[in-house]
């Protein structure tokens, strides 16, 4: 491995250190909780994800404890080692140290990326592995690298283990060796083959599980849920991206992947034409998606991995070649994205200050370390005989049984998240179960519909310092059918909702 430039390692160390201490005071964020959850129940897949995330957190928790610094350490980590990553690609393809410099500059200031260096979720082990998976495809087709092709395979197994957008990598690898007249060759060699045939063998598991589960992971992601399907959301997709990848960031990475794409068809320069096939057919697709679906705005992320490279090598040539941008642009454009990161970085204490409680985007985060042993003394307190804590939303349950250890049974009722396969809803029949519901994000349930009688309970509030932030309500389901309760309705997002007295079920 070349020598990374000091002022780089400088950087990185800065940022590690400033990520440590958020690390070490943000509280675990609902969706980390849940892949603790995962963690627990460590399986060849999930109806959500592959399992990576869940034995990368898994290891974390076995090393430093069940504390939300230890779920934050997952993305962290693996934050840091995607930019080391990103440099020695970007270094290899373009060959200059200045212009892999500046990628991992900019993916460290990018708001999705900088996101992802503080929140655990499977984007975390696939940007990784996206970039080694991209960096041993290159190796390989430039034939510096004895066995590149099963390197390369290898870890496209580990990024779809981490999330099936991978699927993509060998499109865009494919397509770059199509439209490379010096690399068509290897379409016709039996190595990127056995590359991919490594990838299905370590992919396999995953495979397995959703046989033996009526494929619901990959029906999931290729048939989406009725919120997801409803609909598409183009104009807020696109909208959203802007935000996700700073507002005048975006623009530039475009612009940089179309410089990119020009100089790979029109001046047959296989350096640009990788960047550019391994960056618009992501970017694309998530946007095609988008007409027809409700496509998340983190779902384009990885094309714009080397549309960071790309960006960051035209910006650094020397001479600057016609086109590029002037100096004070690009100079700009970086300073803008860099106050945007650092607001991000102060996010957390800028929301408790600035931001109404009932509008704060970190509620979600907060109160639970609190609330969770209360709603459990209140469980122990009322309860007729045996009983477990439910939600109509994971999350809501994850946060509580993380906030608890998992020491009391807990499970979603409504039969279609991961807890259908950890708890057999028929076990607690005849069961009292104490439901919190959380009326700032919640779908509808009846109640009346699986529990013998209700009882409303008291409202437990969540806490941030000495400030409520917001409430759960909380009531009994006293003798449980043991059946999954229905929706009412879709999911909906109610900013002011959470405070006591609201209509939970029909009952009420």
């Amino acid at each position: 491995m070349p020598r990374v430039p000091r002022p780089l390692l400088a950087l990185l160390l800065g940022l590690t250190a400033i990520r440590l201490a958020l690390a070490a005071a943000l509280p675990a964020g609902d969706d980390e909780a849940y892949y603790w959850e995962w963690s627990r129940h460590l399986a060849a897949g999930y109806v959500d994800h592959p399992p990576a995330v869940a034995y990368l957190v898994w290891a974390a928790v076995g090393v430093l404890g069940r504390t939300p610094f230890a779920l934050h350490m997952v993305a962290l980590v693996l934050s840091l080692a995607t930019a080391l990553a990103l440099w020695i690609l970007a270094r290899e393809v373009l060959g200059r140290d200045d212009a892999a410099t500046w990628t991992v500059v900019l993916f460290s200031i990018i708001p999705v990326f900088a996101a992802g260096s503080m929140l655990t979720a499977p984007d975390g082990p696939l940007f990784f592995c996206w970039v080694m998976t991209l960096l041993w495809a290159w190796r390989a087709a430039n034939g510096t690298r004895g066995g590149a092709w099963l390197a390369a395979g290898g870890w496209l197994g580990l990024a779809l283990q981490s999330k099936y957008a991978a699927v993509a990598l060998p499109v865009s690898v494919g397509l770059w060796l199509l439209l490379s007249p010096a690399h068509r060759r290897w379409l016709r060699r039996p190595e990127p083959y056995a590359g991919c045939a490594l990838a299905l063998a370590i992919f396999a598991p995953v495979v397995w599980w959703n046989a033996e589960h009526r494929w619901i992971s990959f029906a999931l992601t290729a048939l989406g849920t009725s919120r997801w399907t409803d609909r598409g959301n183009f104009p807020f997709f696109v909208a959203s991206q802007f935000v996700y990848l700073g507002p005048v960031m975006l623009p530039a990475l475009i612009w940089g992947l179309a410089v990119a794409a020009r100089r790979g068809i029109a001046e047959r320069d296989a350096r640009w034409g990788f960047l550019a096939a391994a960056g618009w057919p992501v970017v694309l697709g998530a946007c095609a998606g988008s007409l027809v679906v409700w496509a998340k705005p983190h779902w384009s992320a990885p094309g714009f991995l080397t549309a960071i490279i790309a960006t960051a090598g035209i910006a650094t040539e020397r001479p600057p070649r016609p086109g590029a941008p002037p100096g004070w642009l690009a100079g700009g454009v970086l300073a803008v994205t860099a106050a945007l990161a650092a607001a991000f970085y102060a996010l957390p204490v800028l929301t408790s200050t600035i931001v109404s409680p009932r509008l704060d985007p970190a509620a979600n985060y907060y109160g639970w370390s609190q609330a969770g042993p209360a709603i459990v003394a209140v469980a122990r307190r009322d309860a007729h005989g045996p009983f477990f804590i439910a939600s109509d939303w994971y999350q809501v349950m994850a946060p509580f049984d993380f906030s608890t250890g998992g020491a009391v049974p807990a499970t979603t009722i409504t039969g279609d998240d991961q807890y259908r396969f950890w708890t057999k809803l028929d076990t607690l029949r005849g069961w009292d179960g104490l439901f919190i519901r959380d009326s700032r994000q919640t779908y509808d349930v009846d109640l009346a519909q699986v529990c013998q009688s209700i009882e409303r309970g008291p409202t437990v509030p969540l806490v941030r310092g000495r400030v409520v932030i917001r409430a759960v309500d909380l009531m009994w389901c006293r003798r449980f059918t043991g059946r999954a309760v229905p929706r009412l309705g879709s999911f909906r997002w109610l900013p002011g909702g959470g405070g006591t007295g609201r209509r939970v079920t029909r009952a009420f």
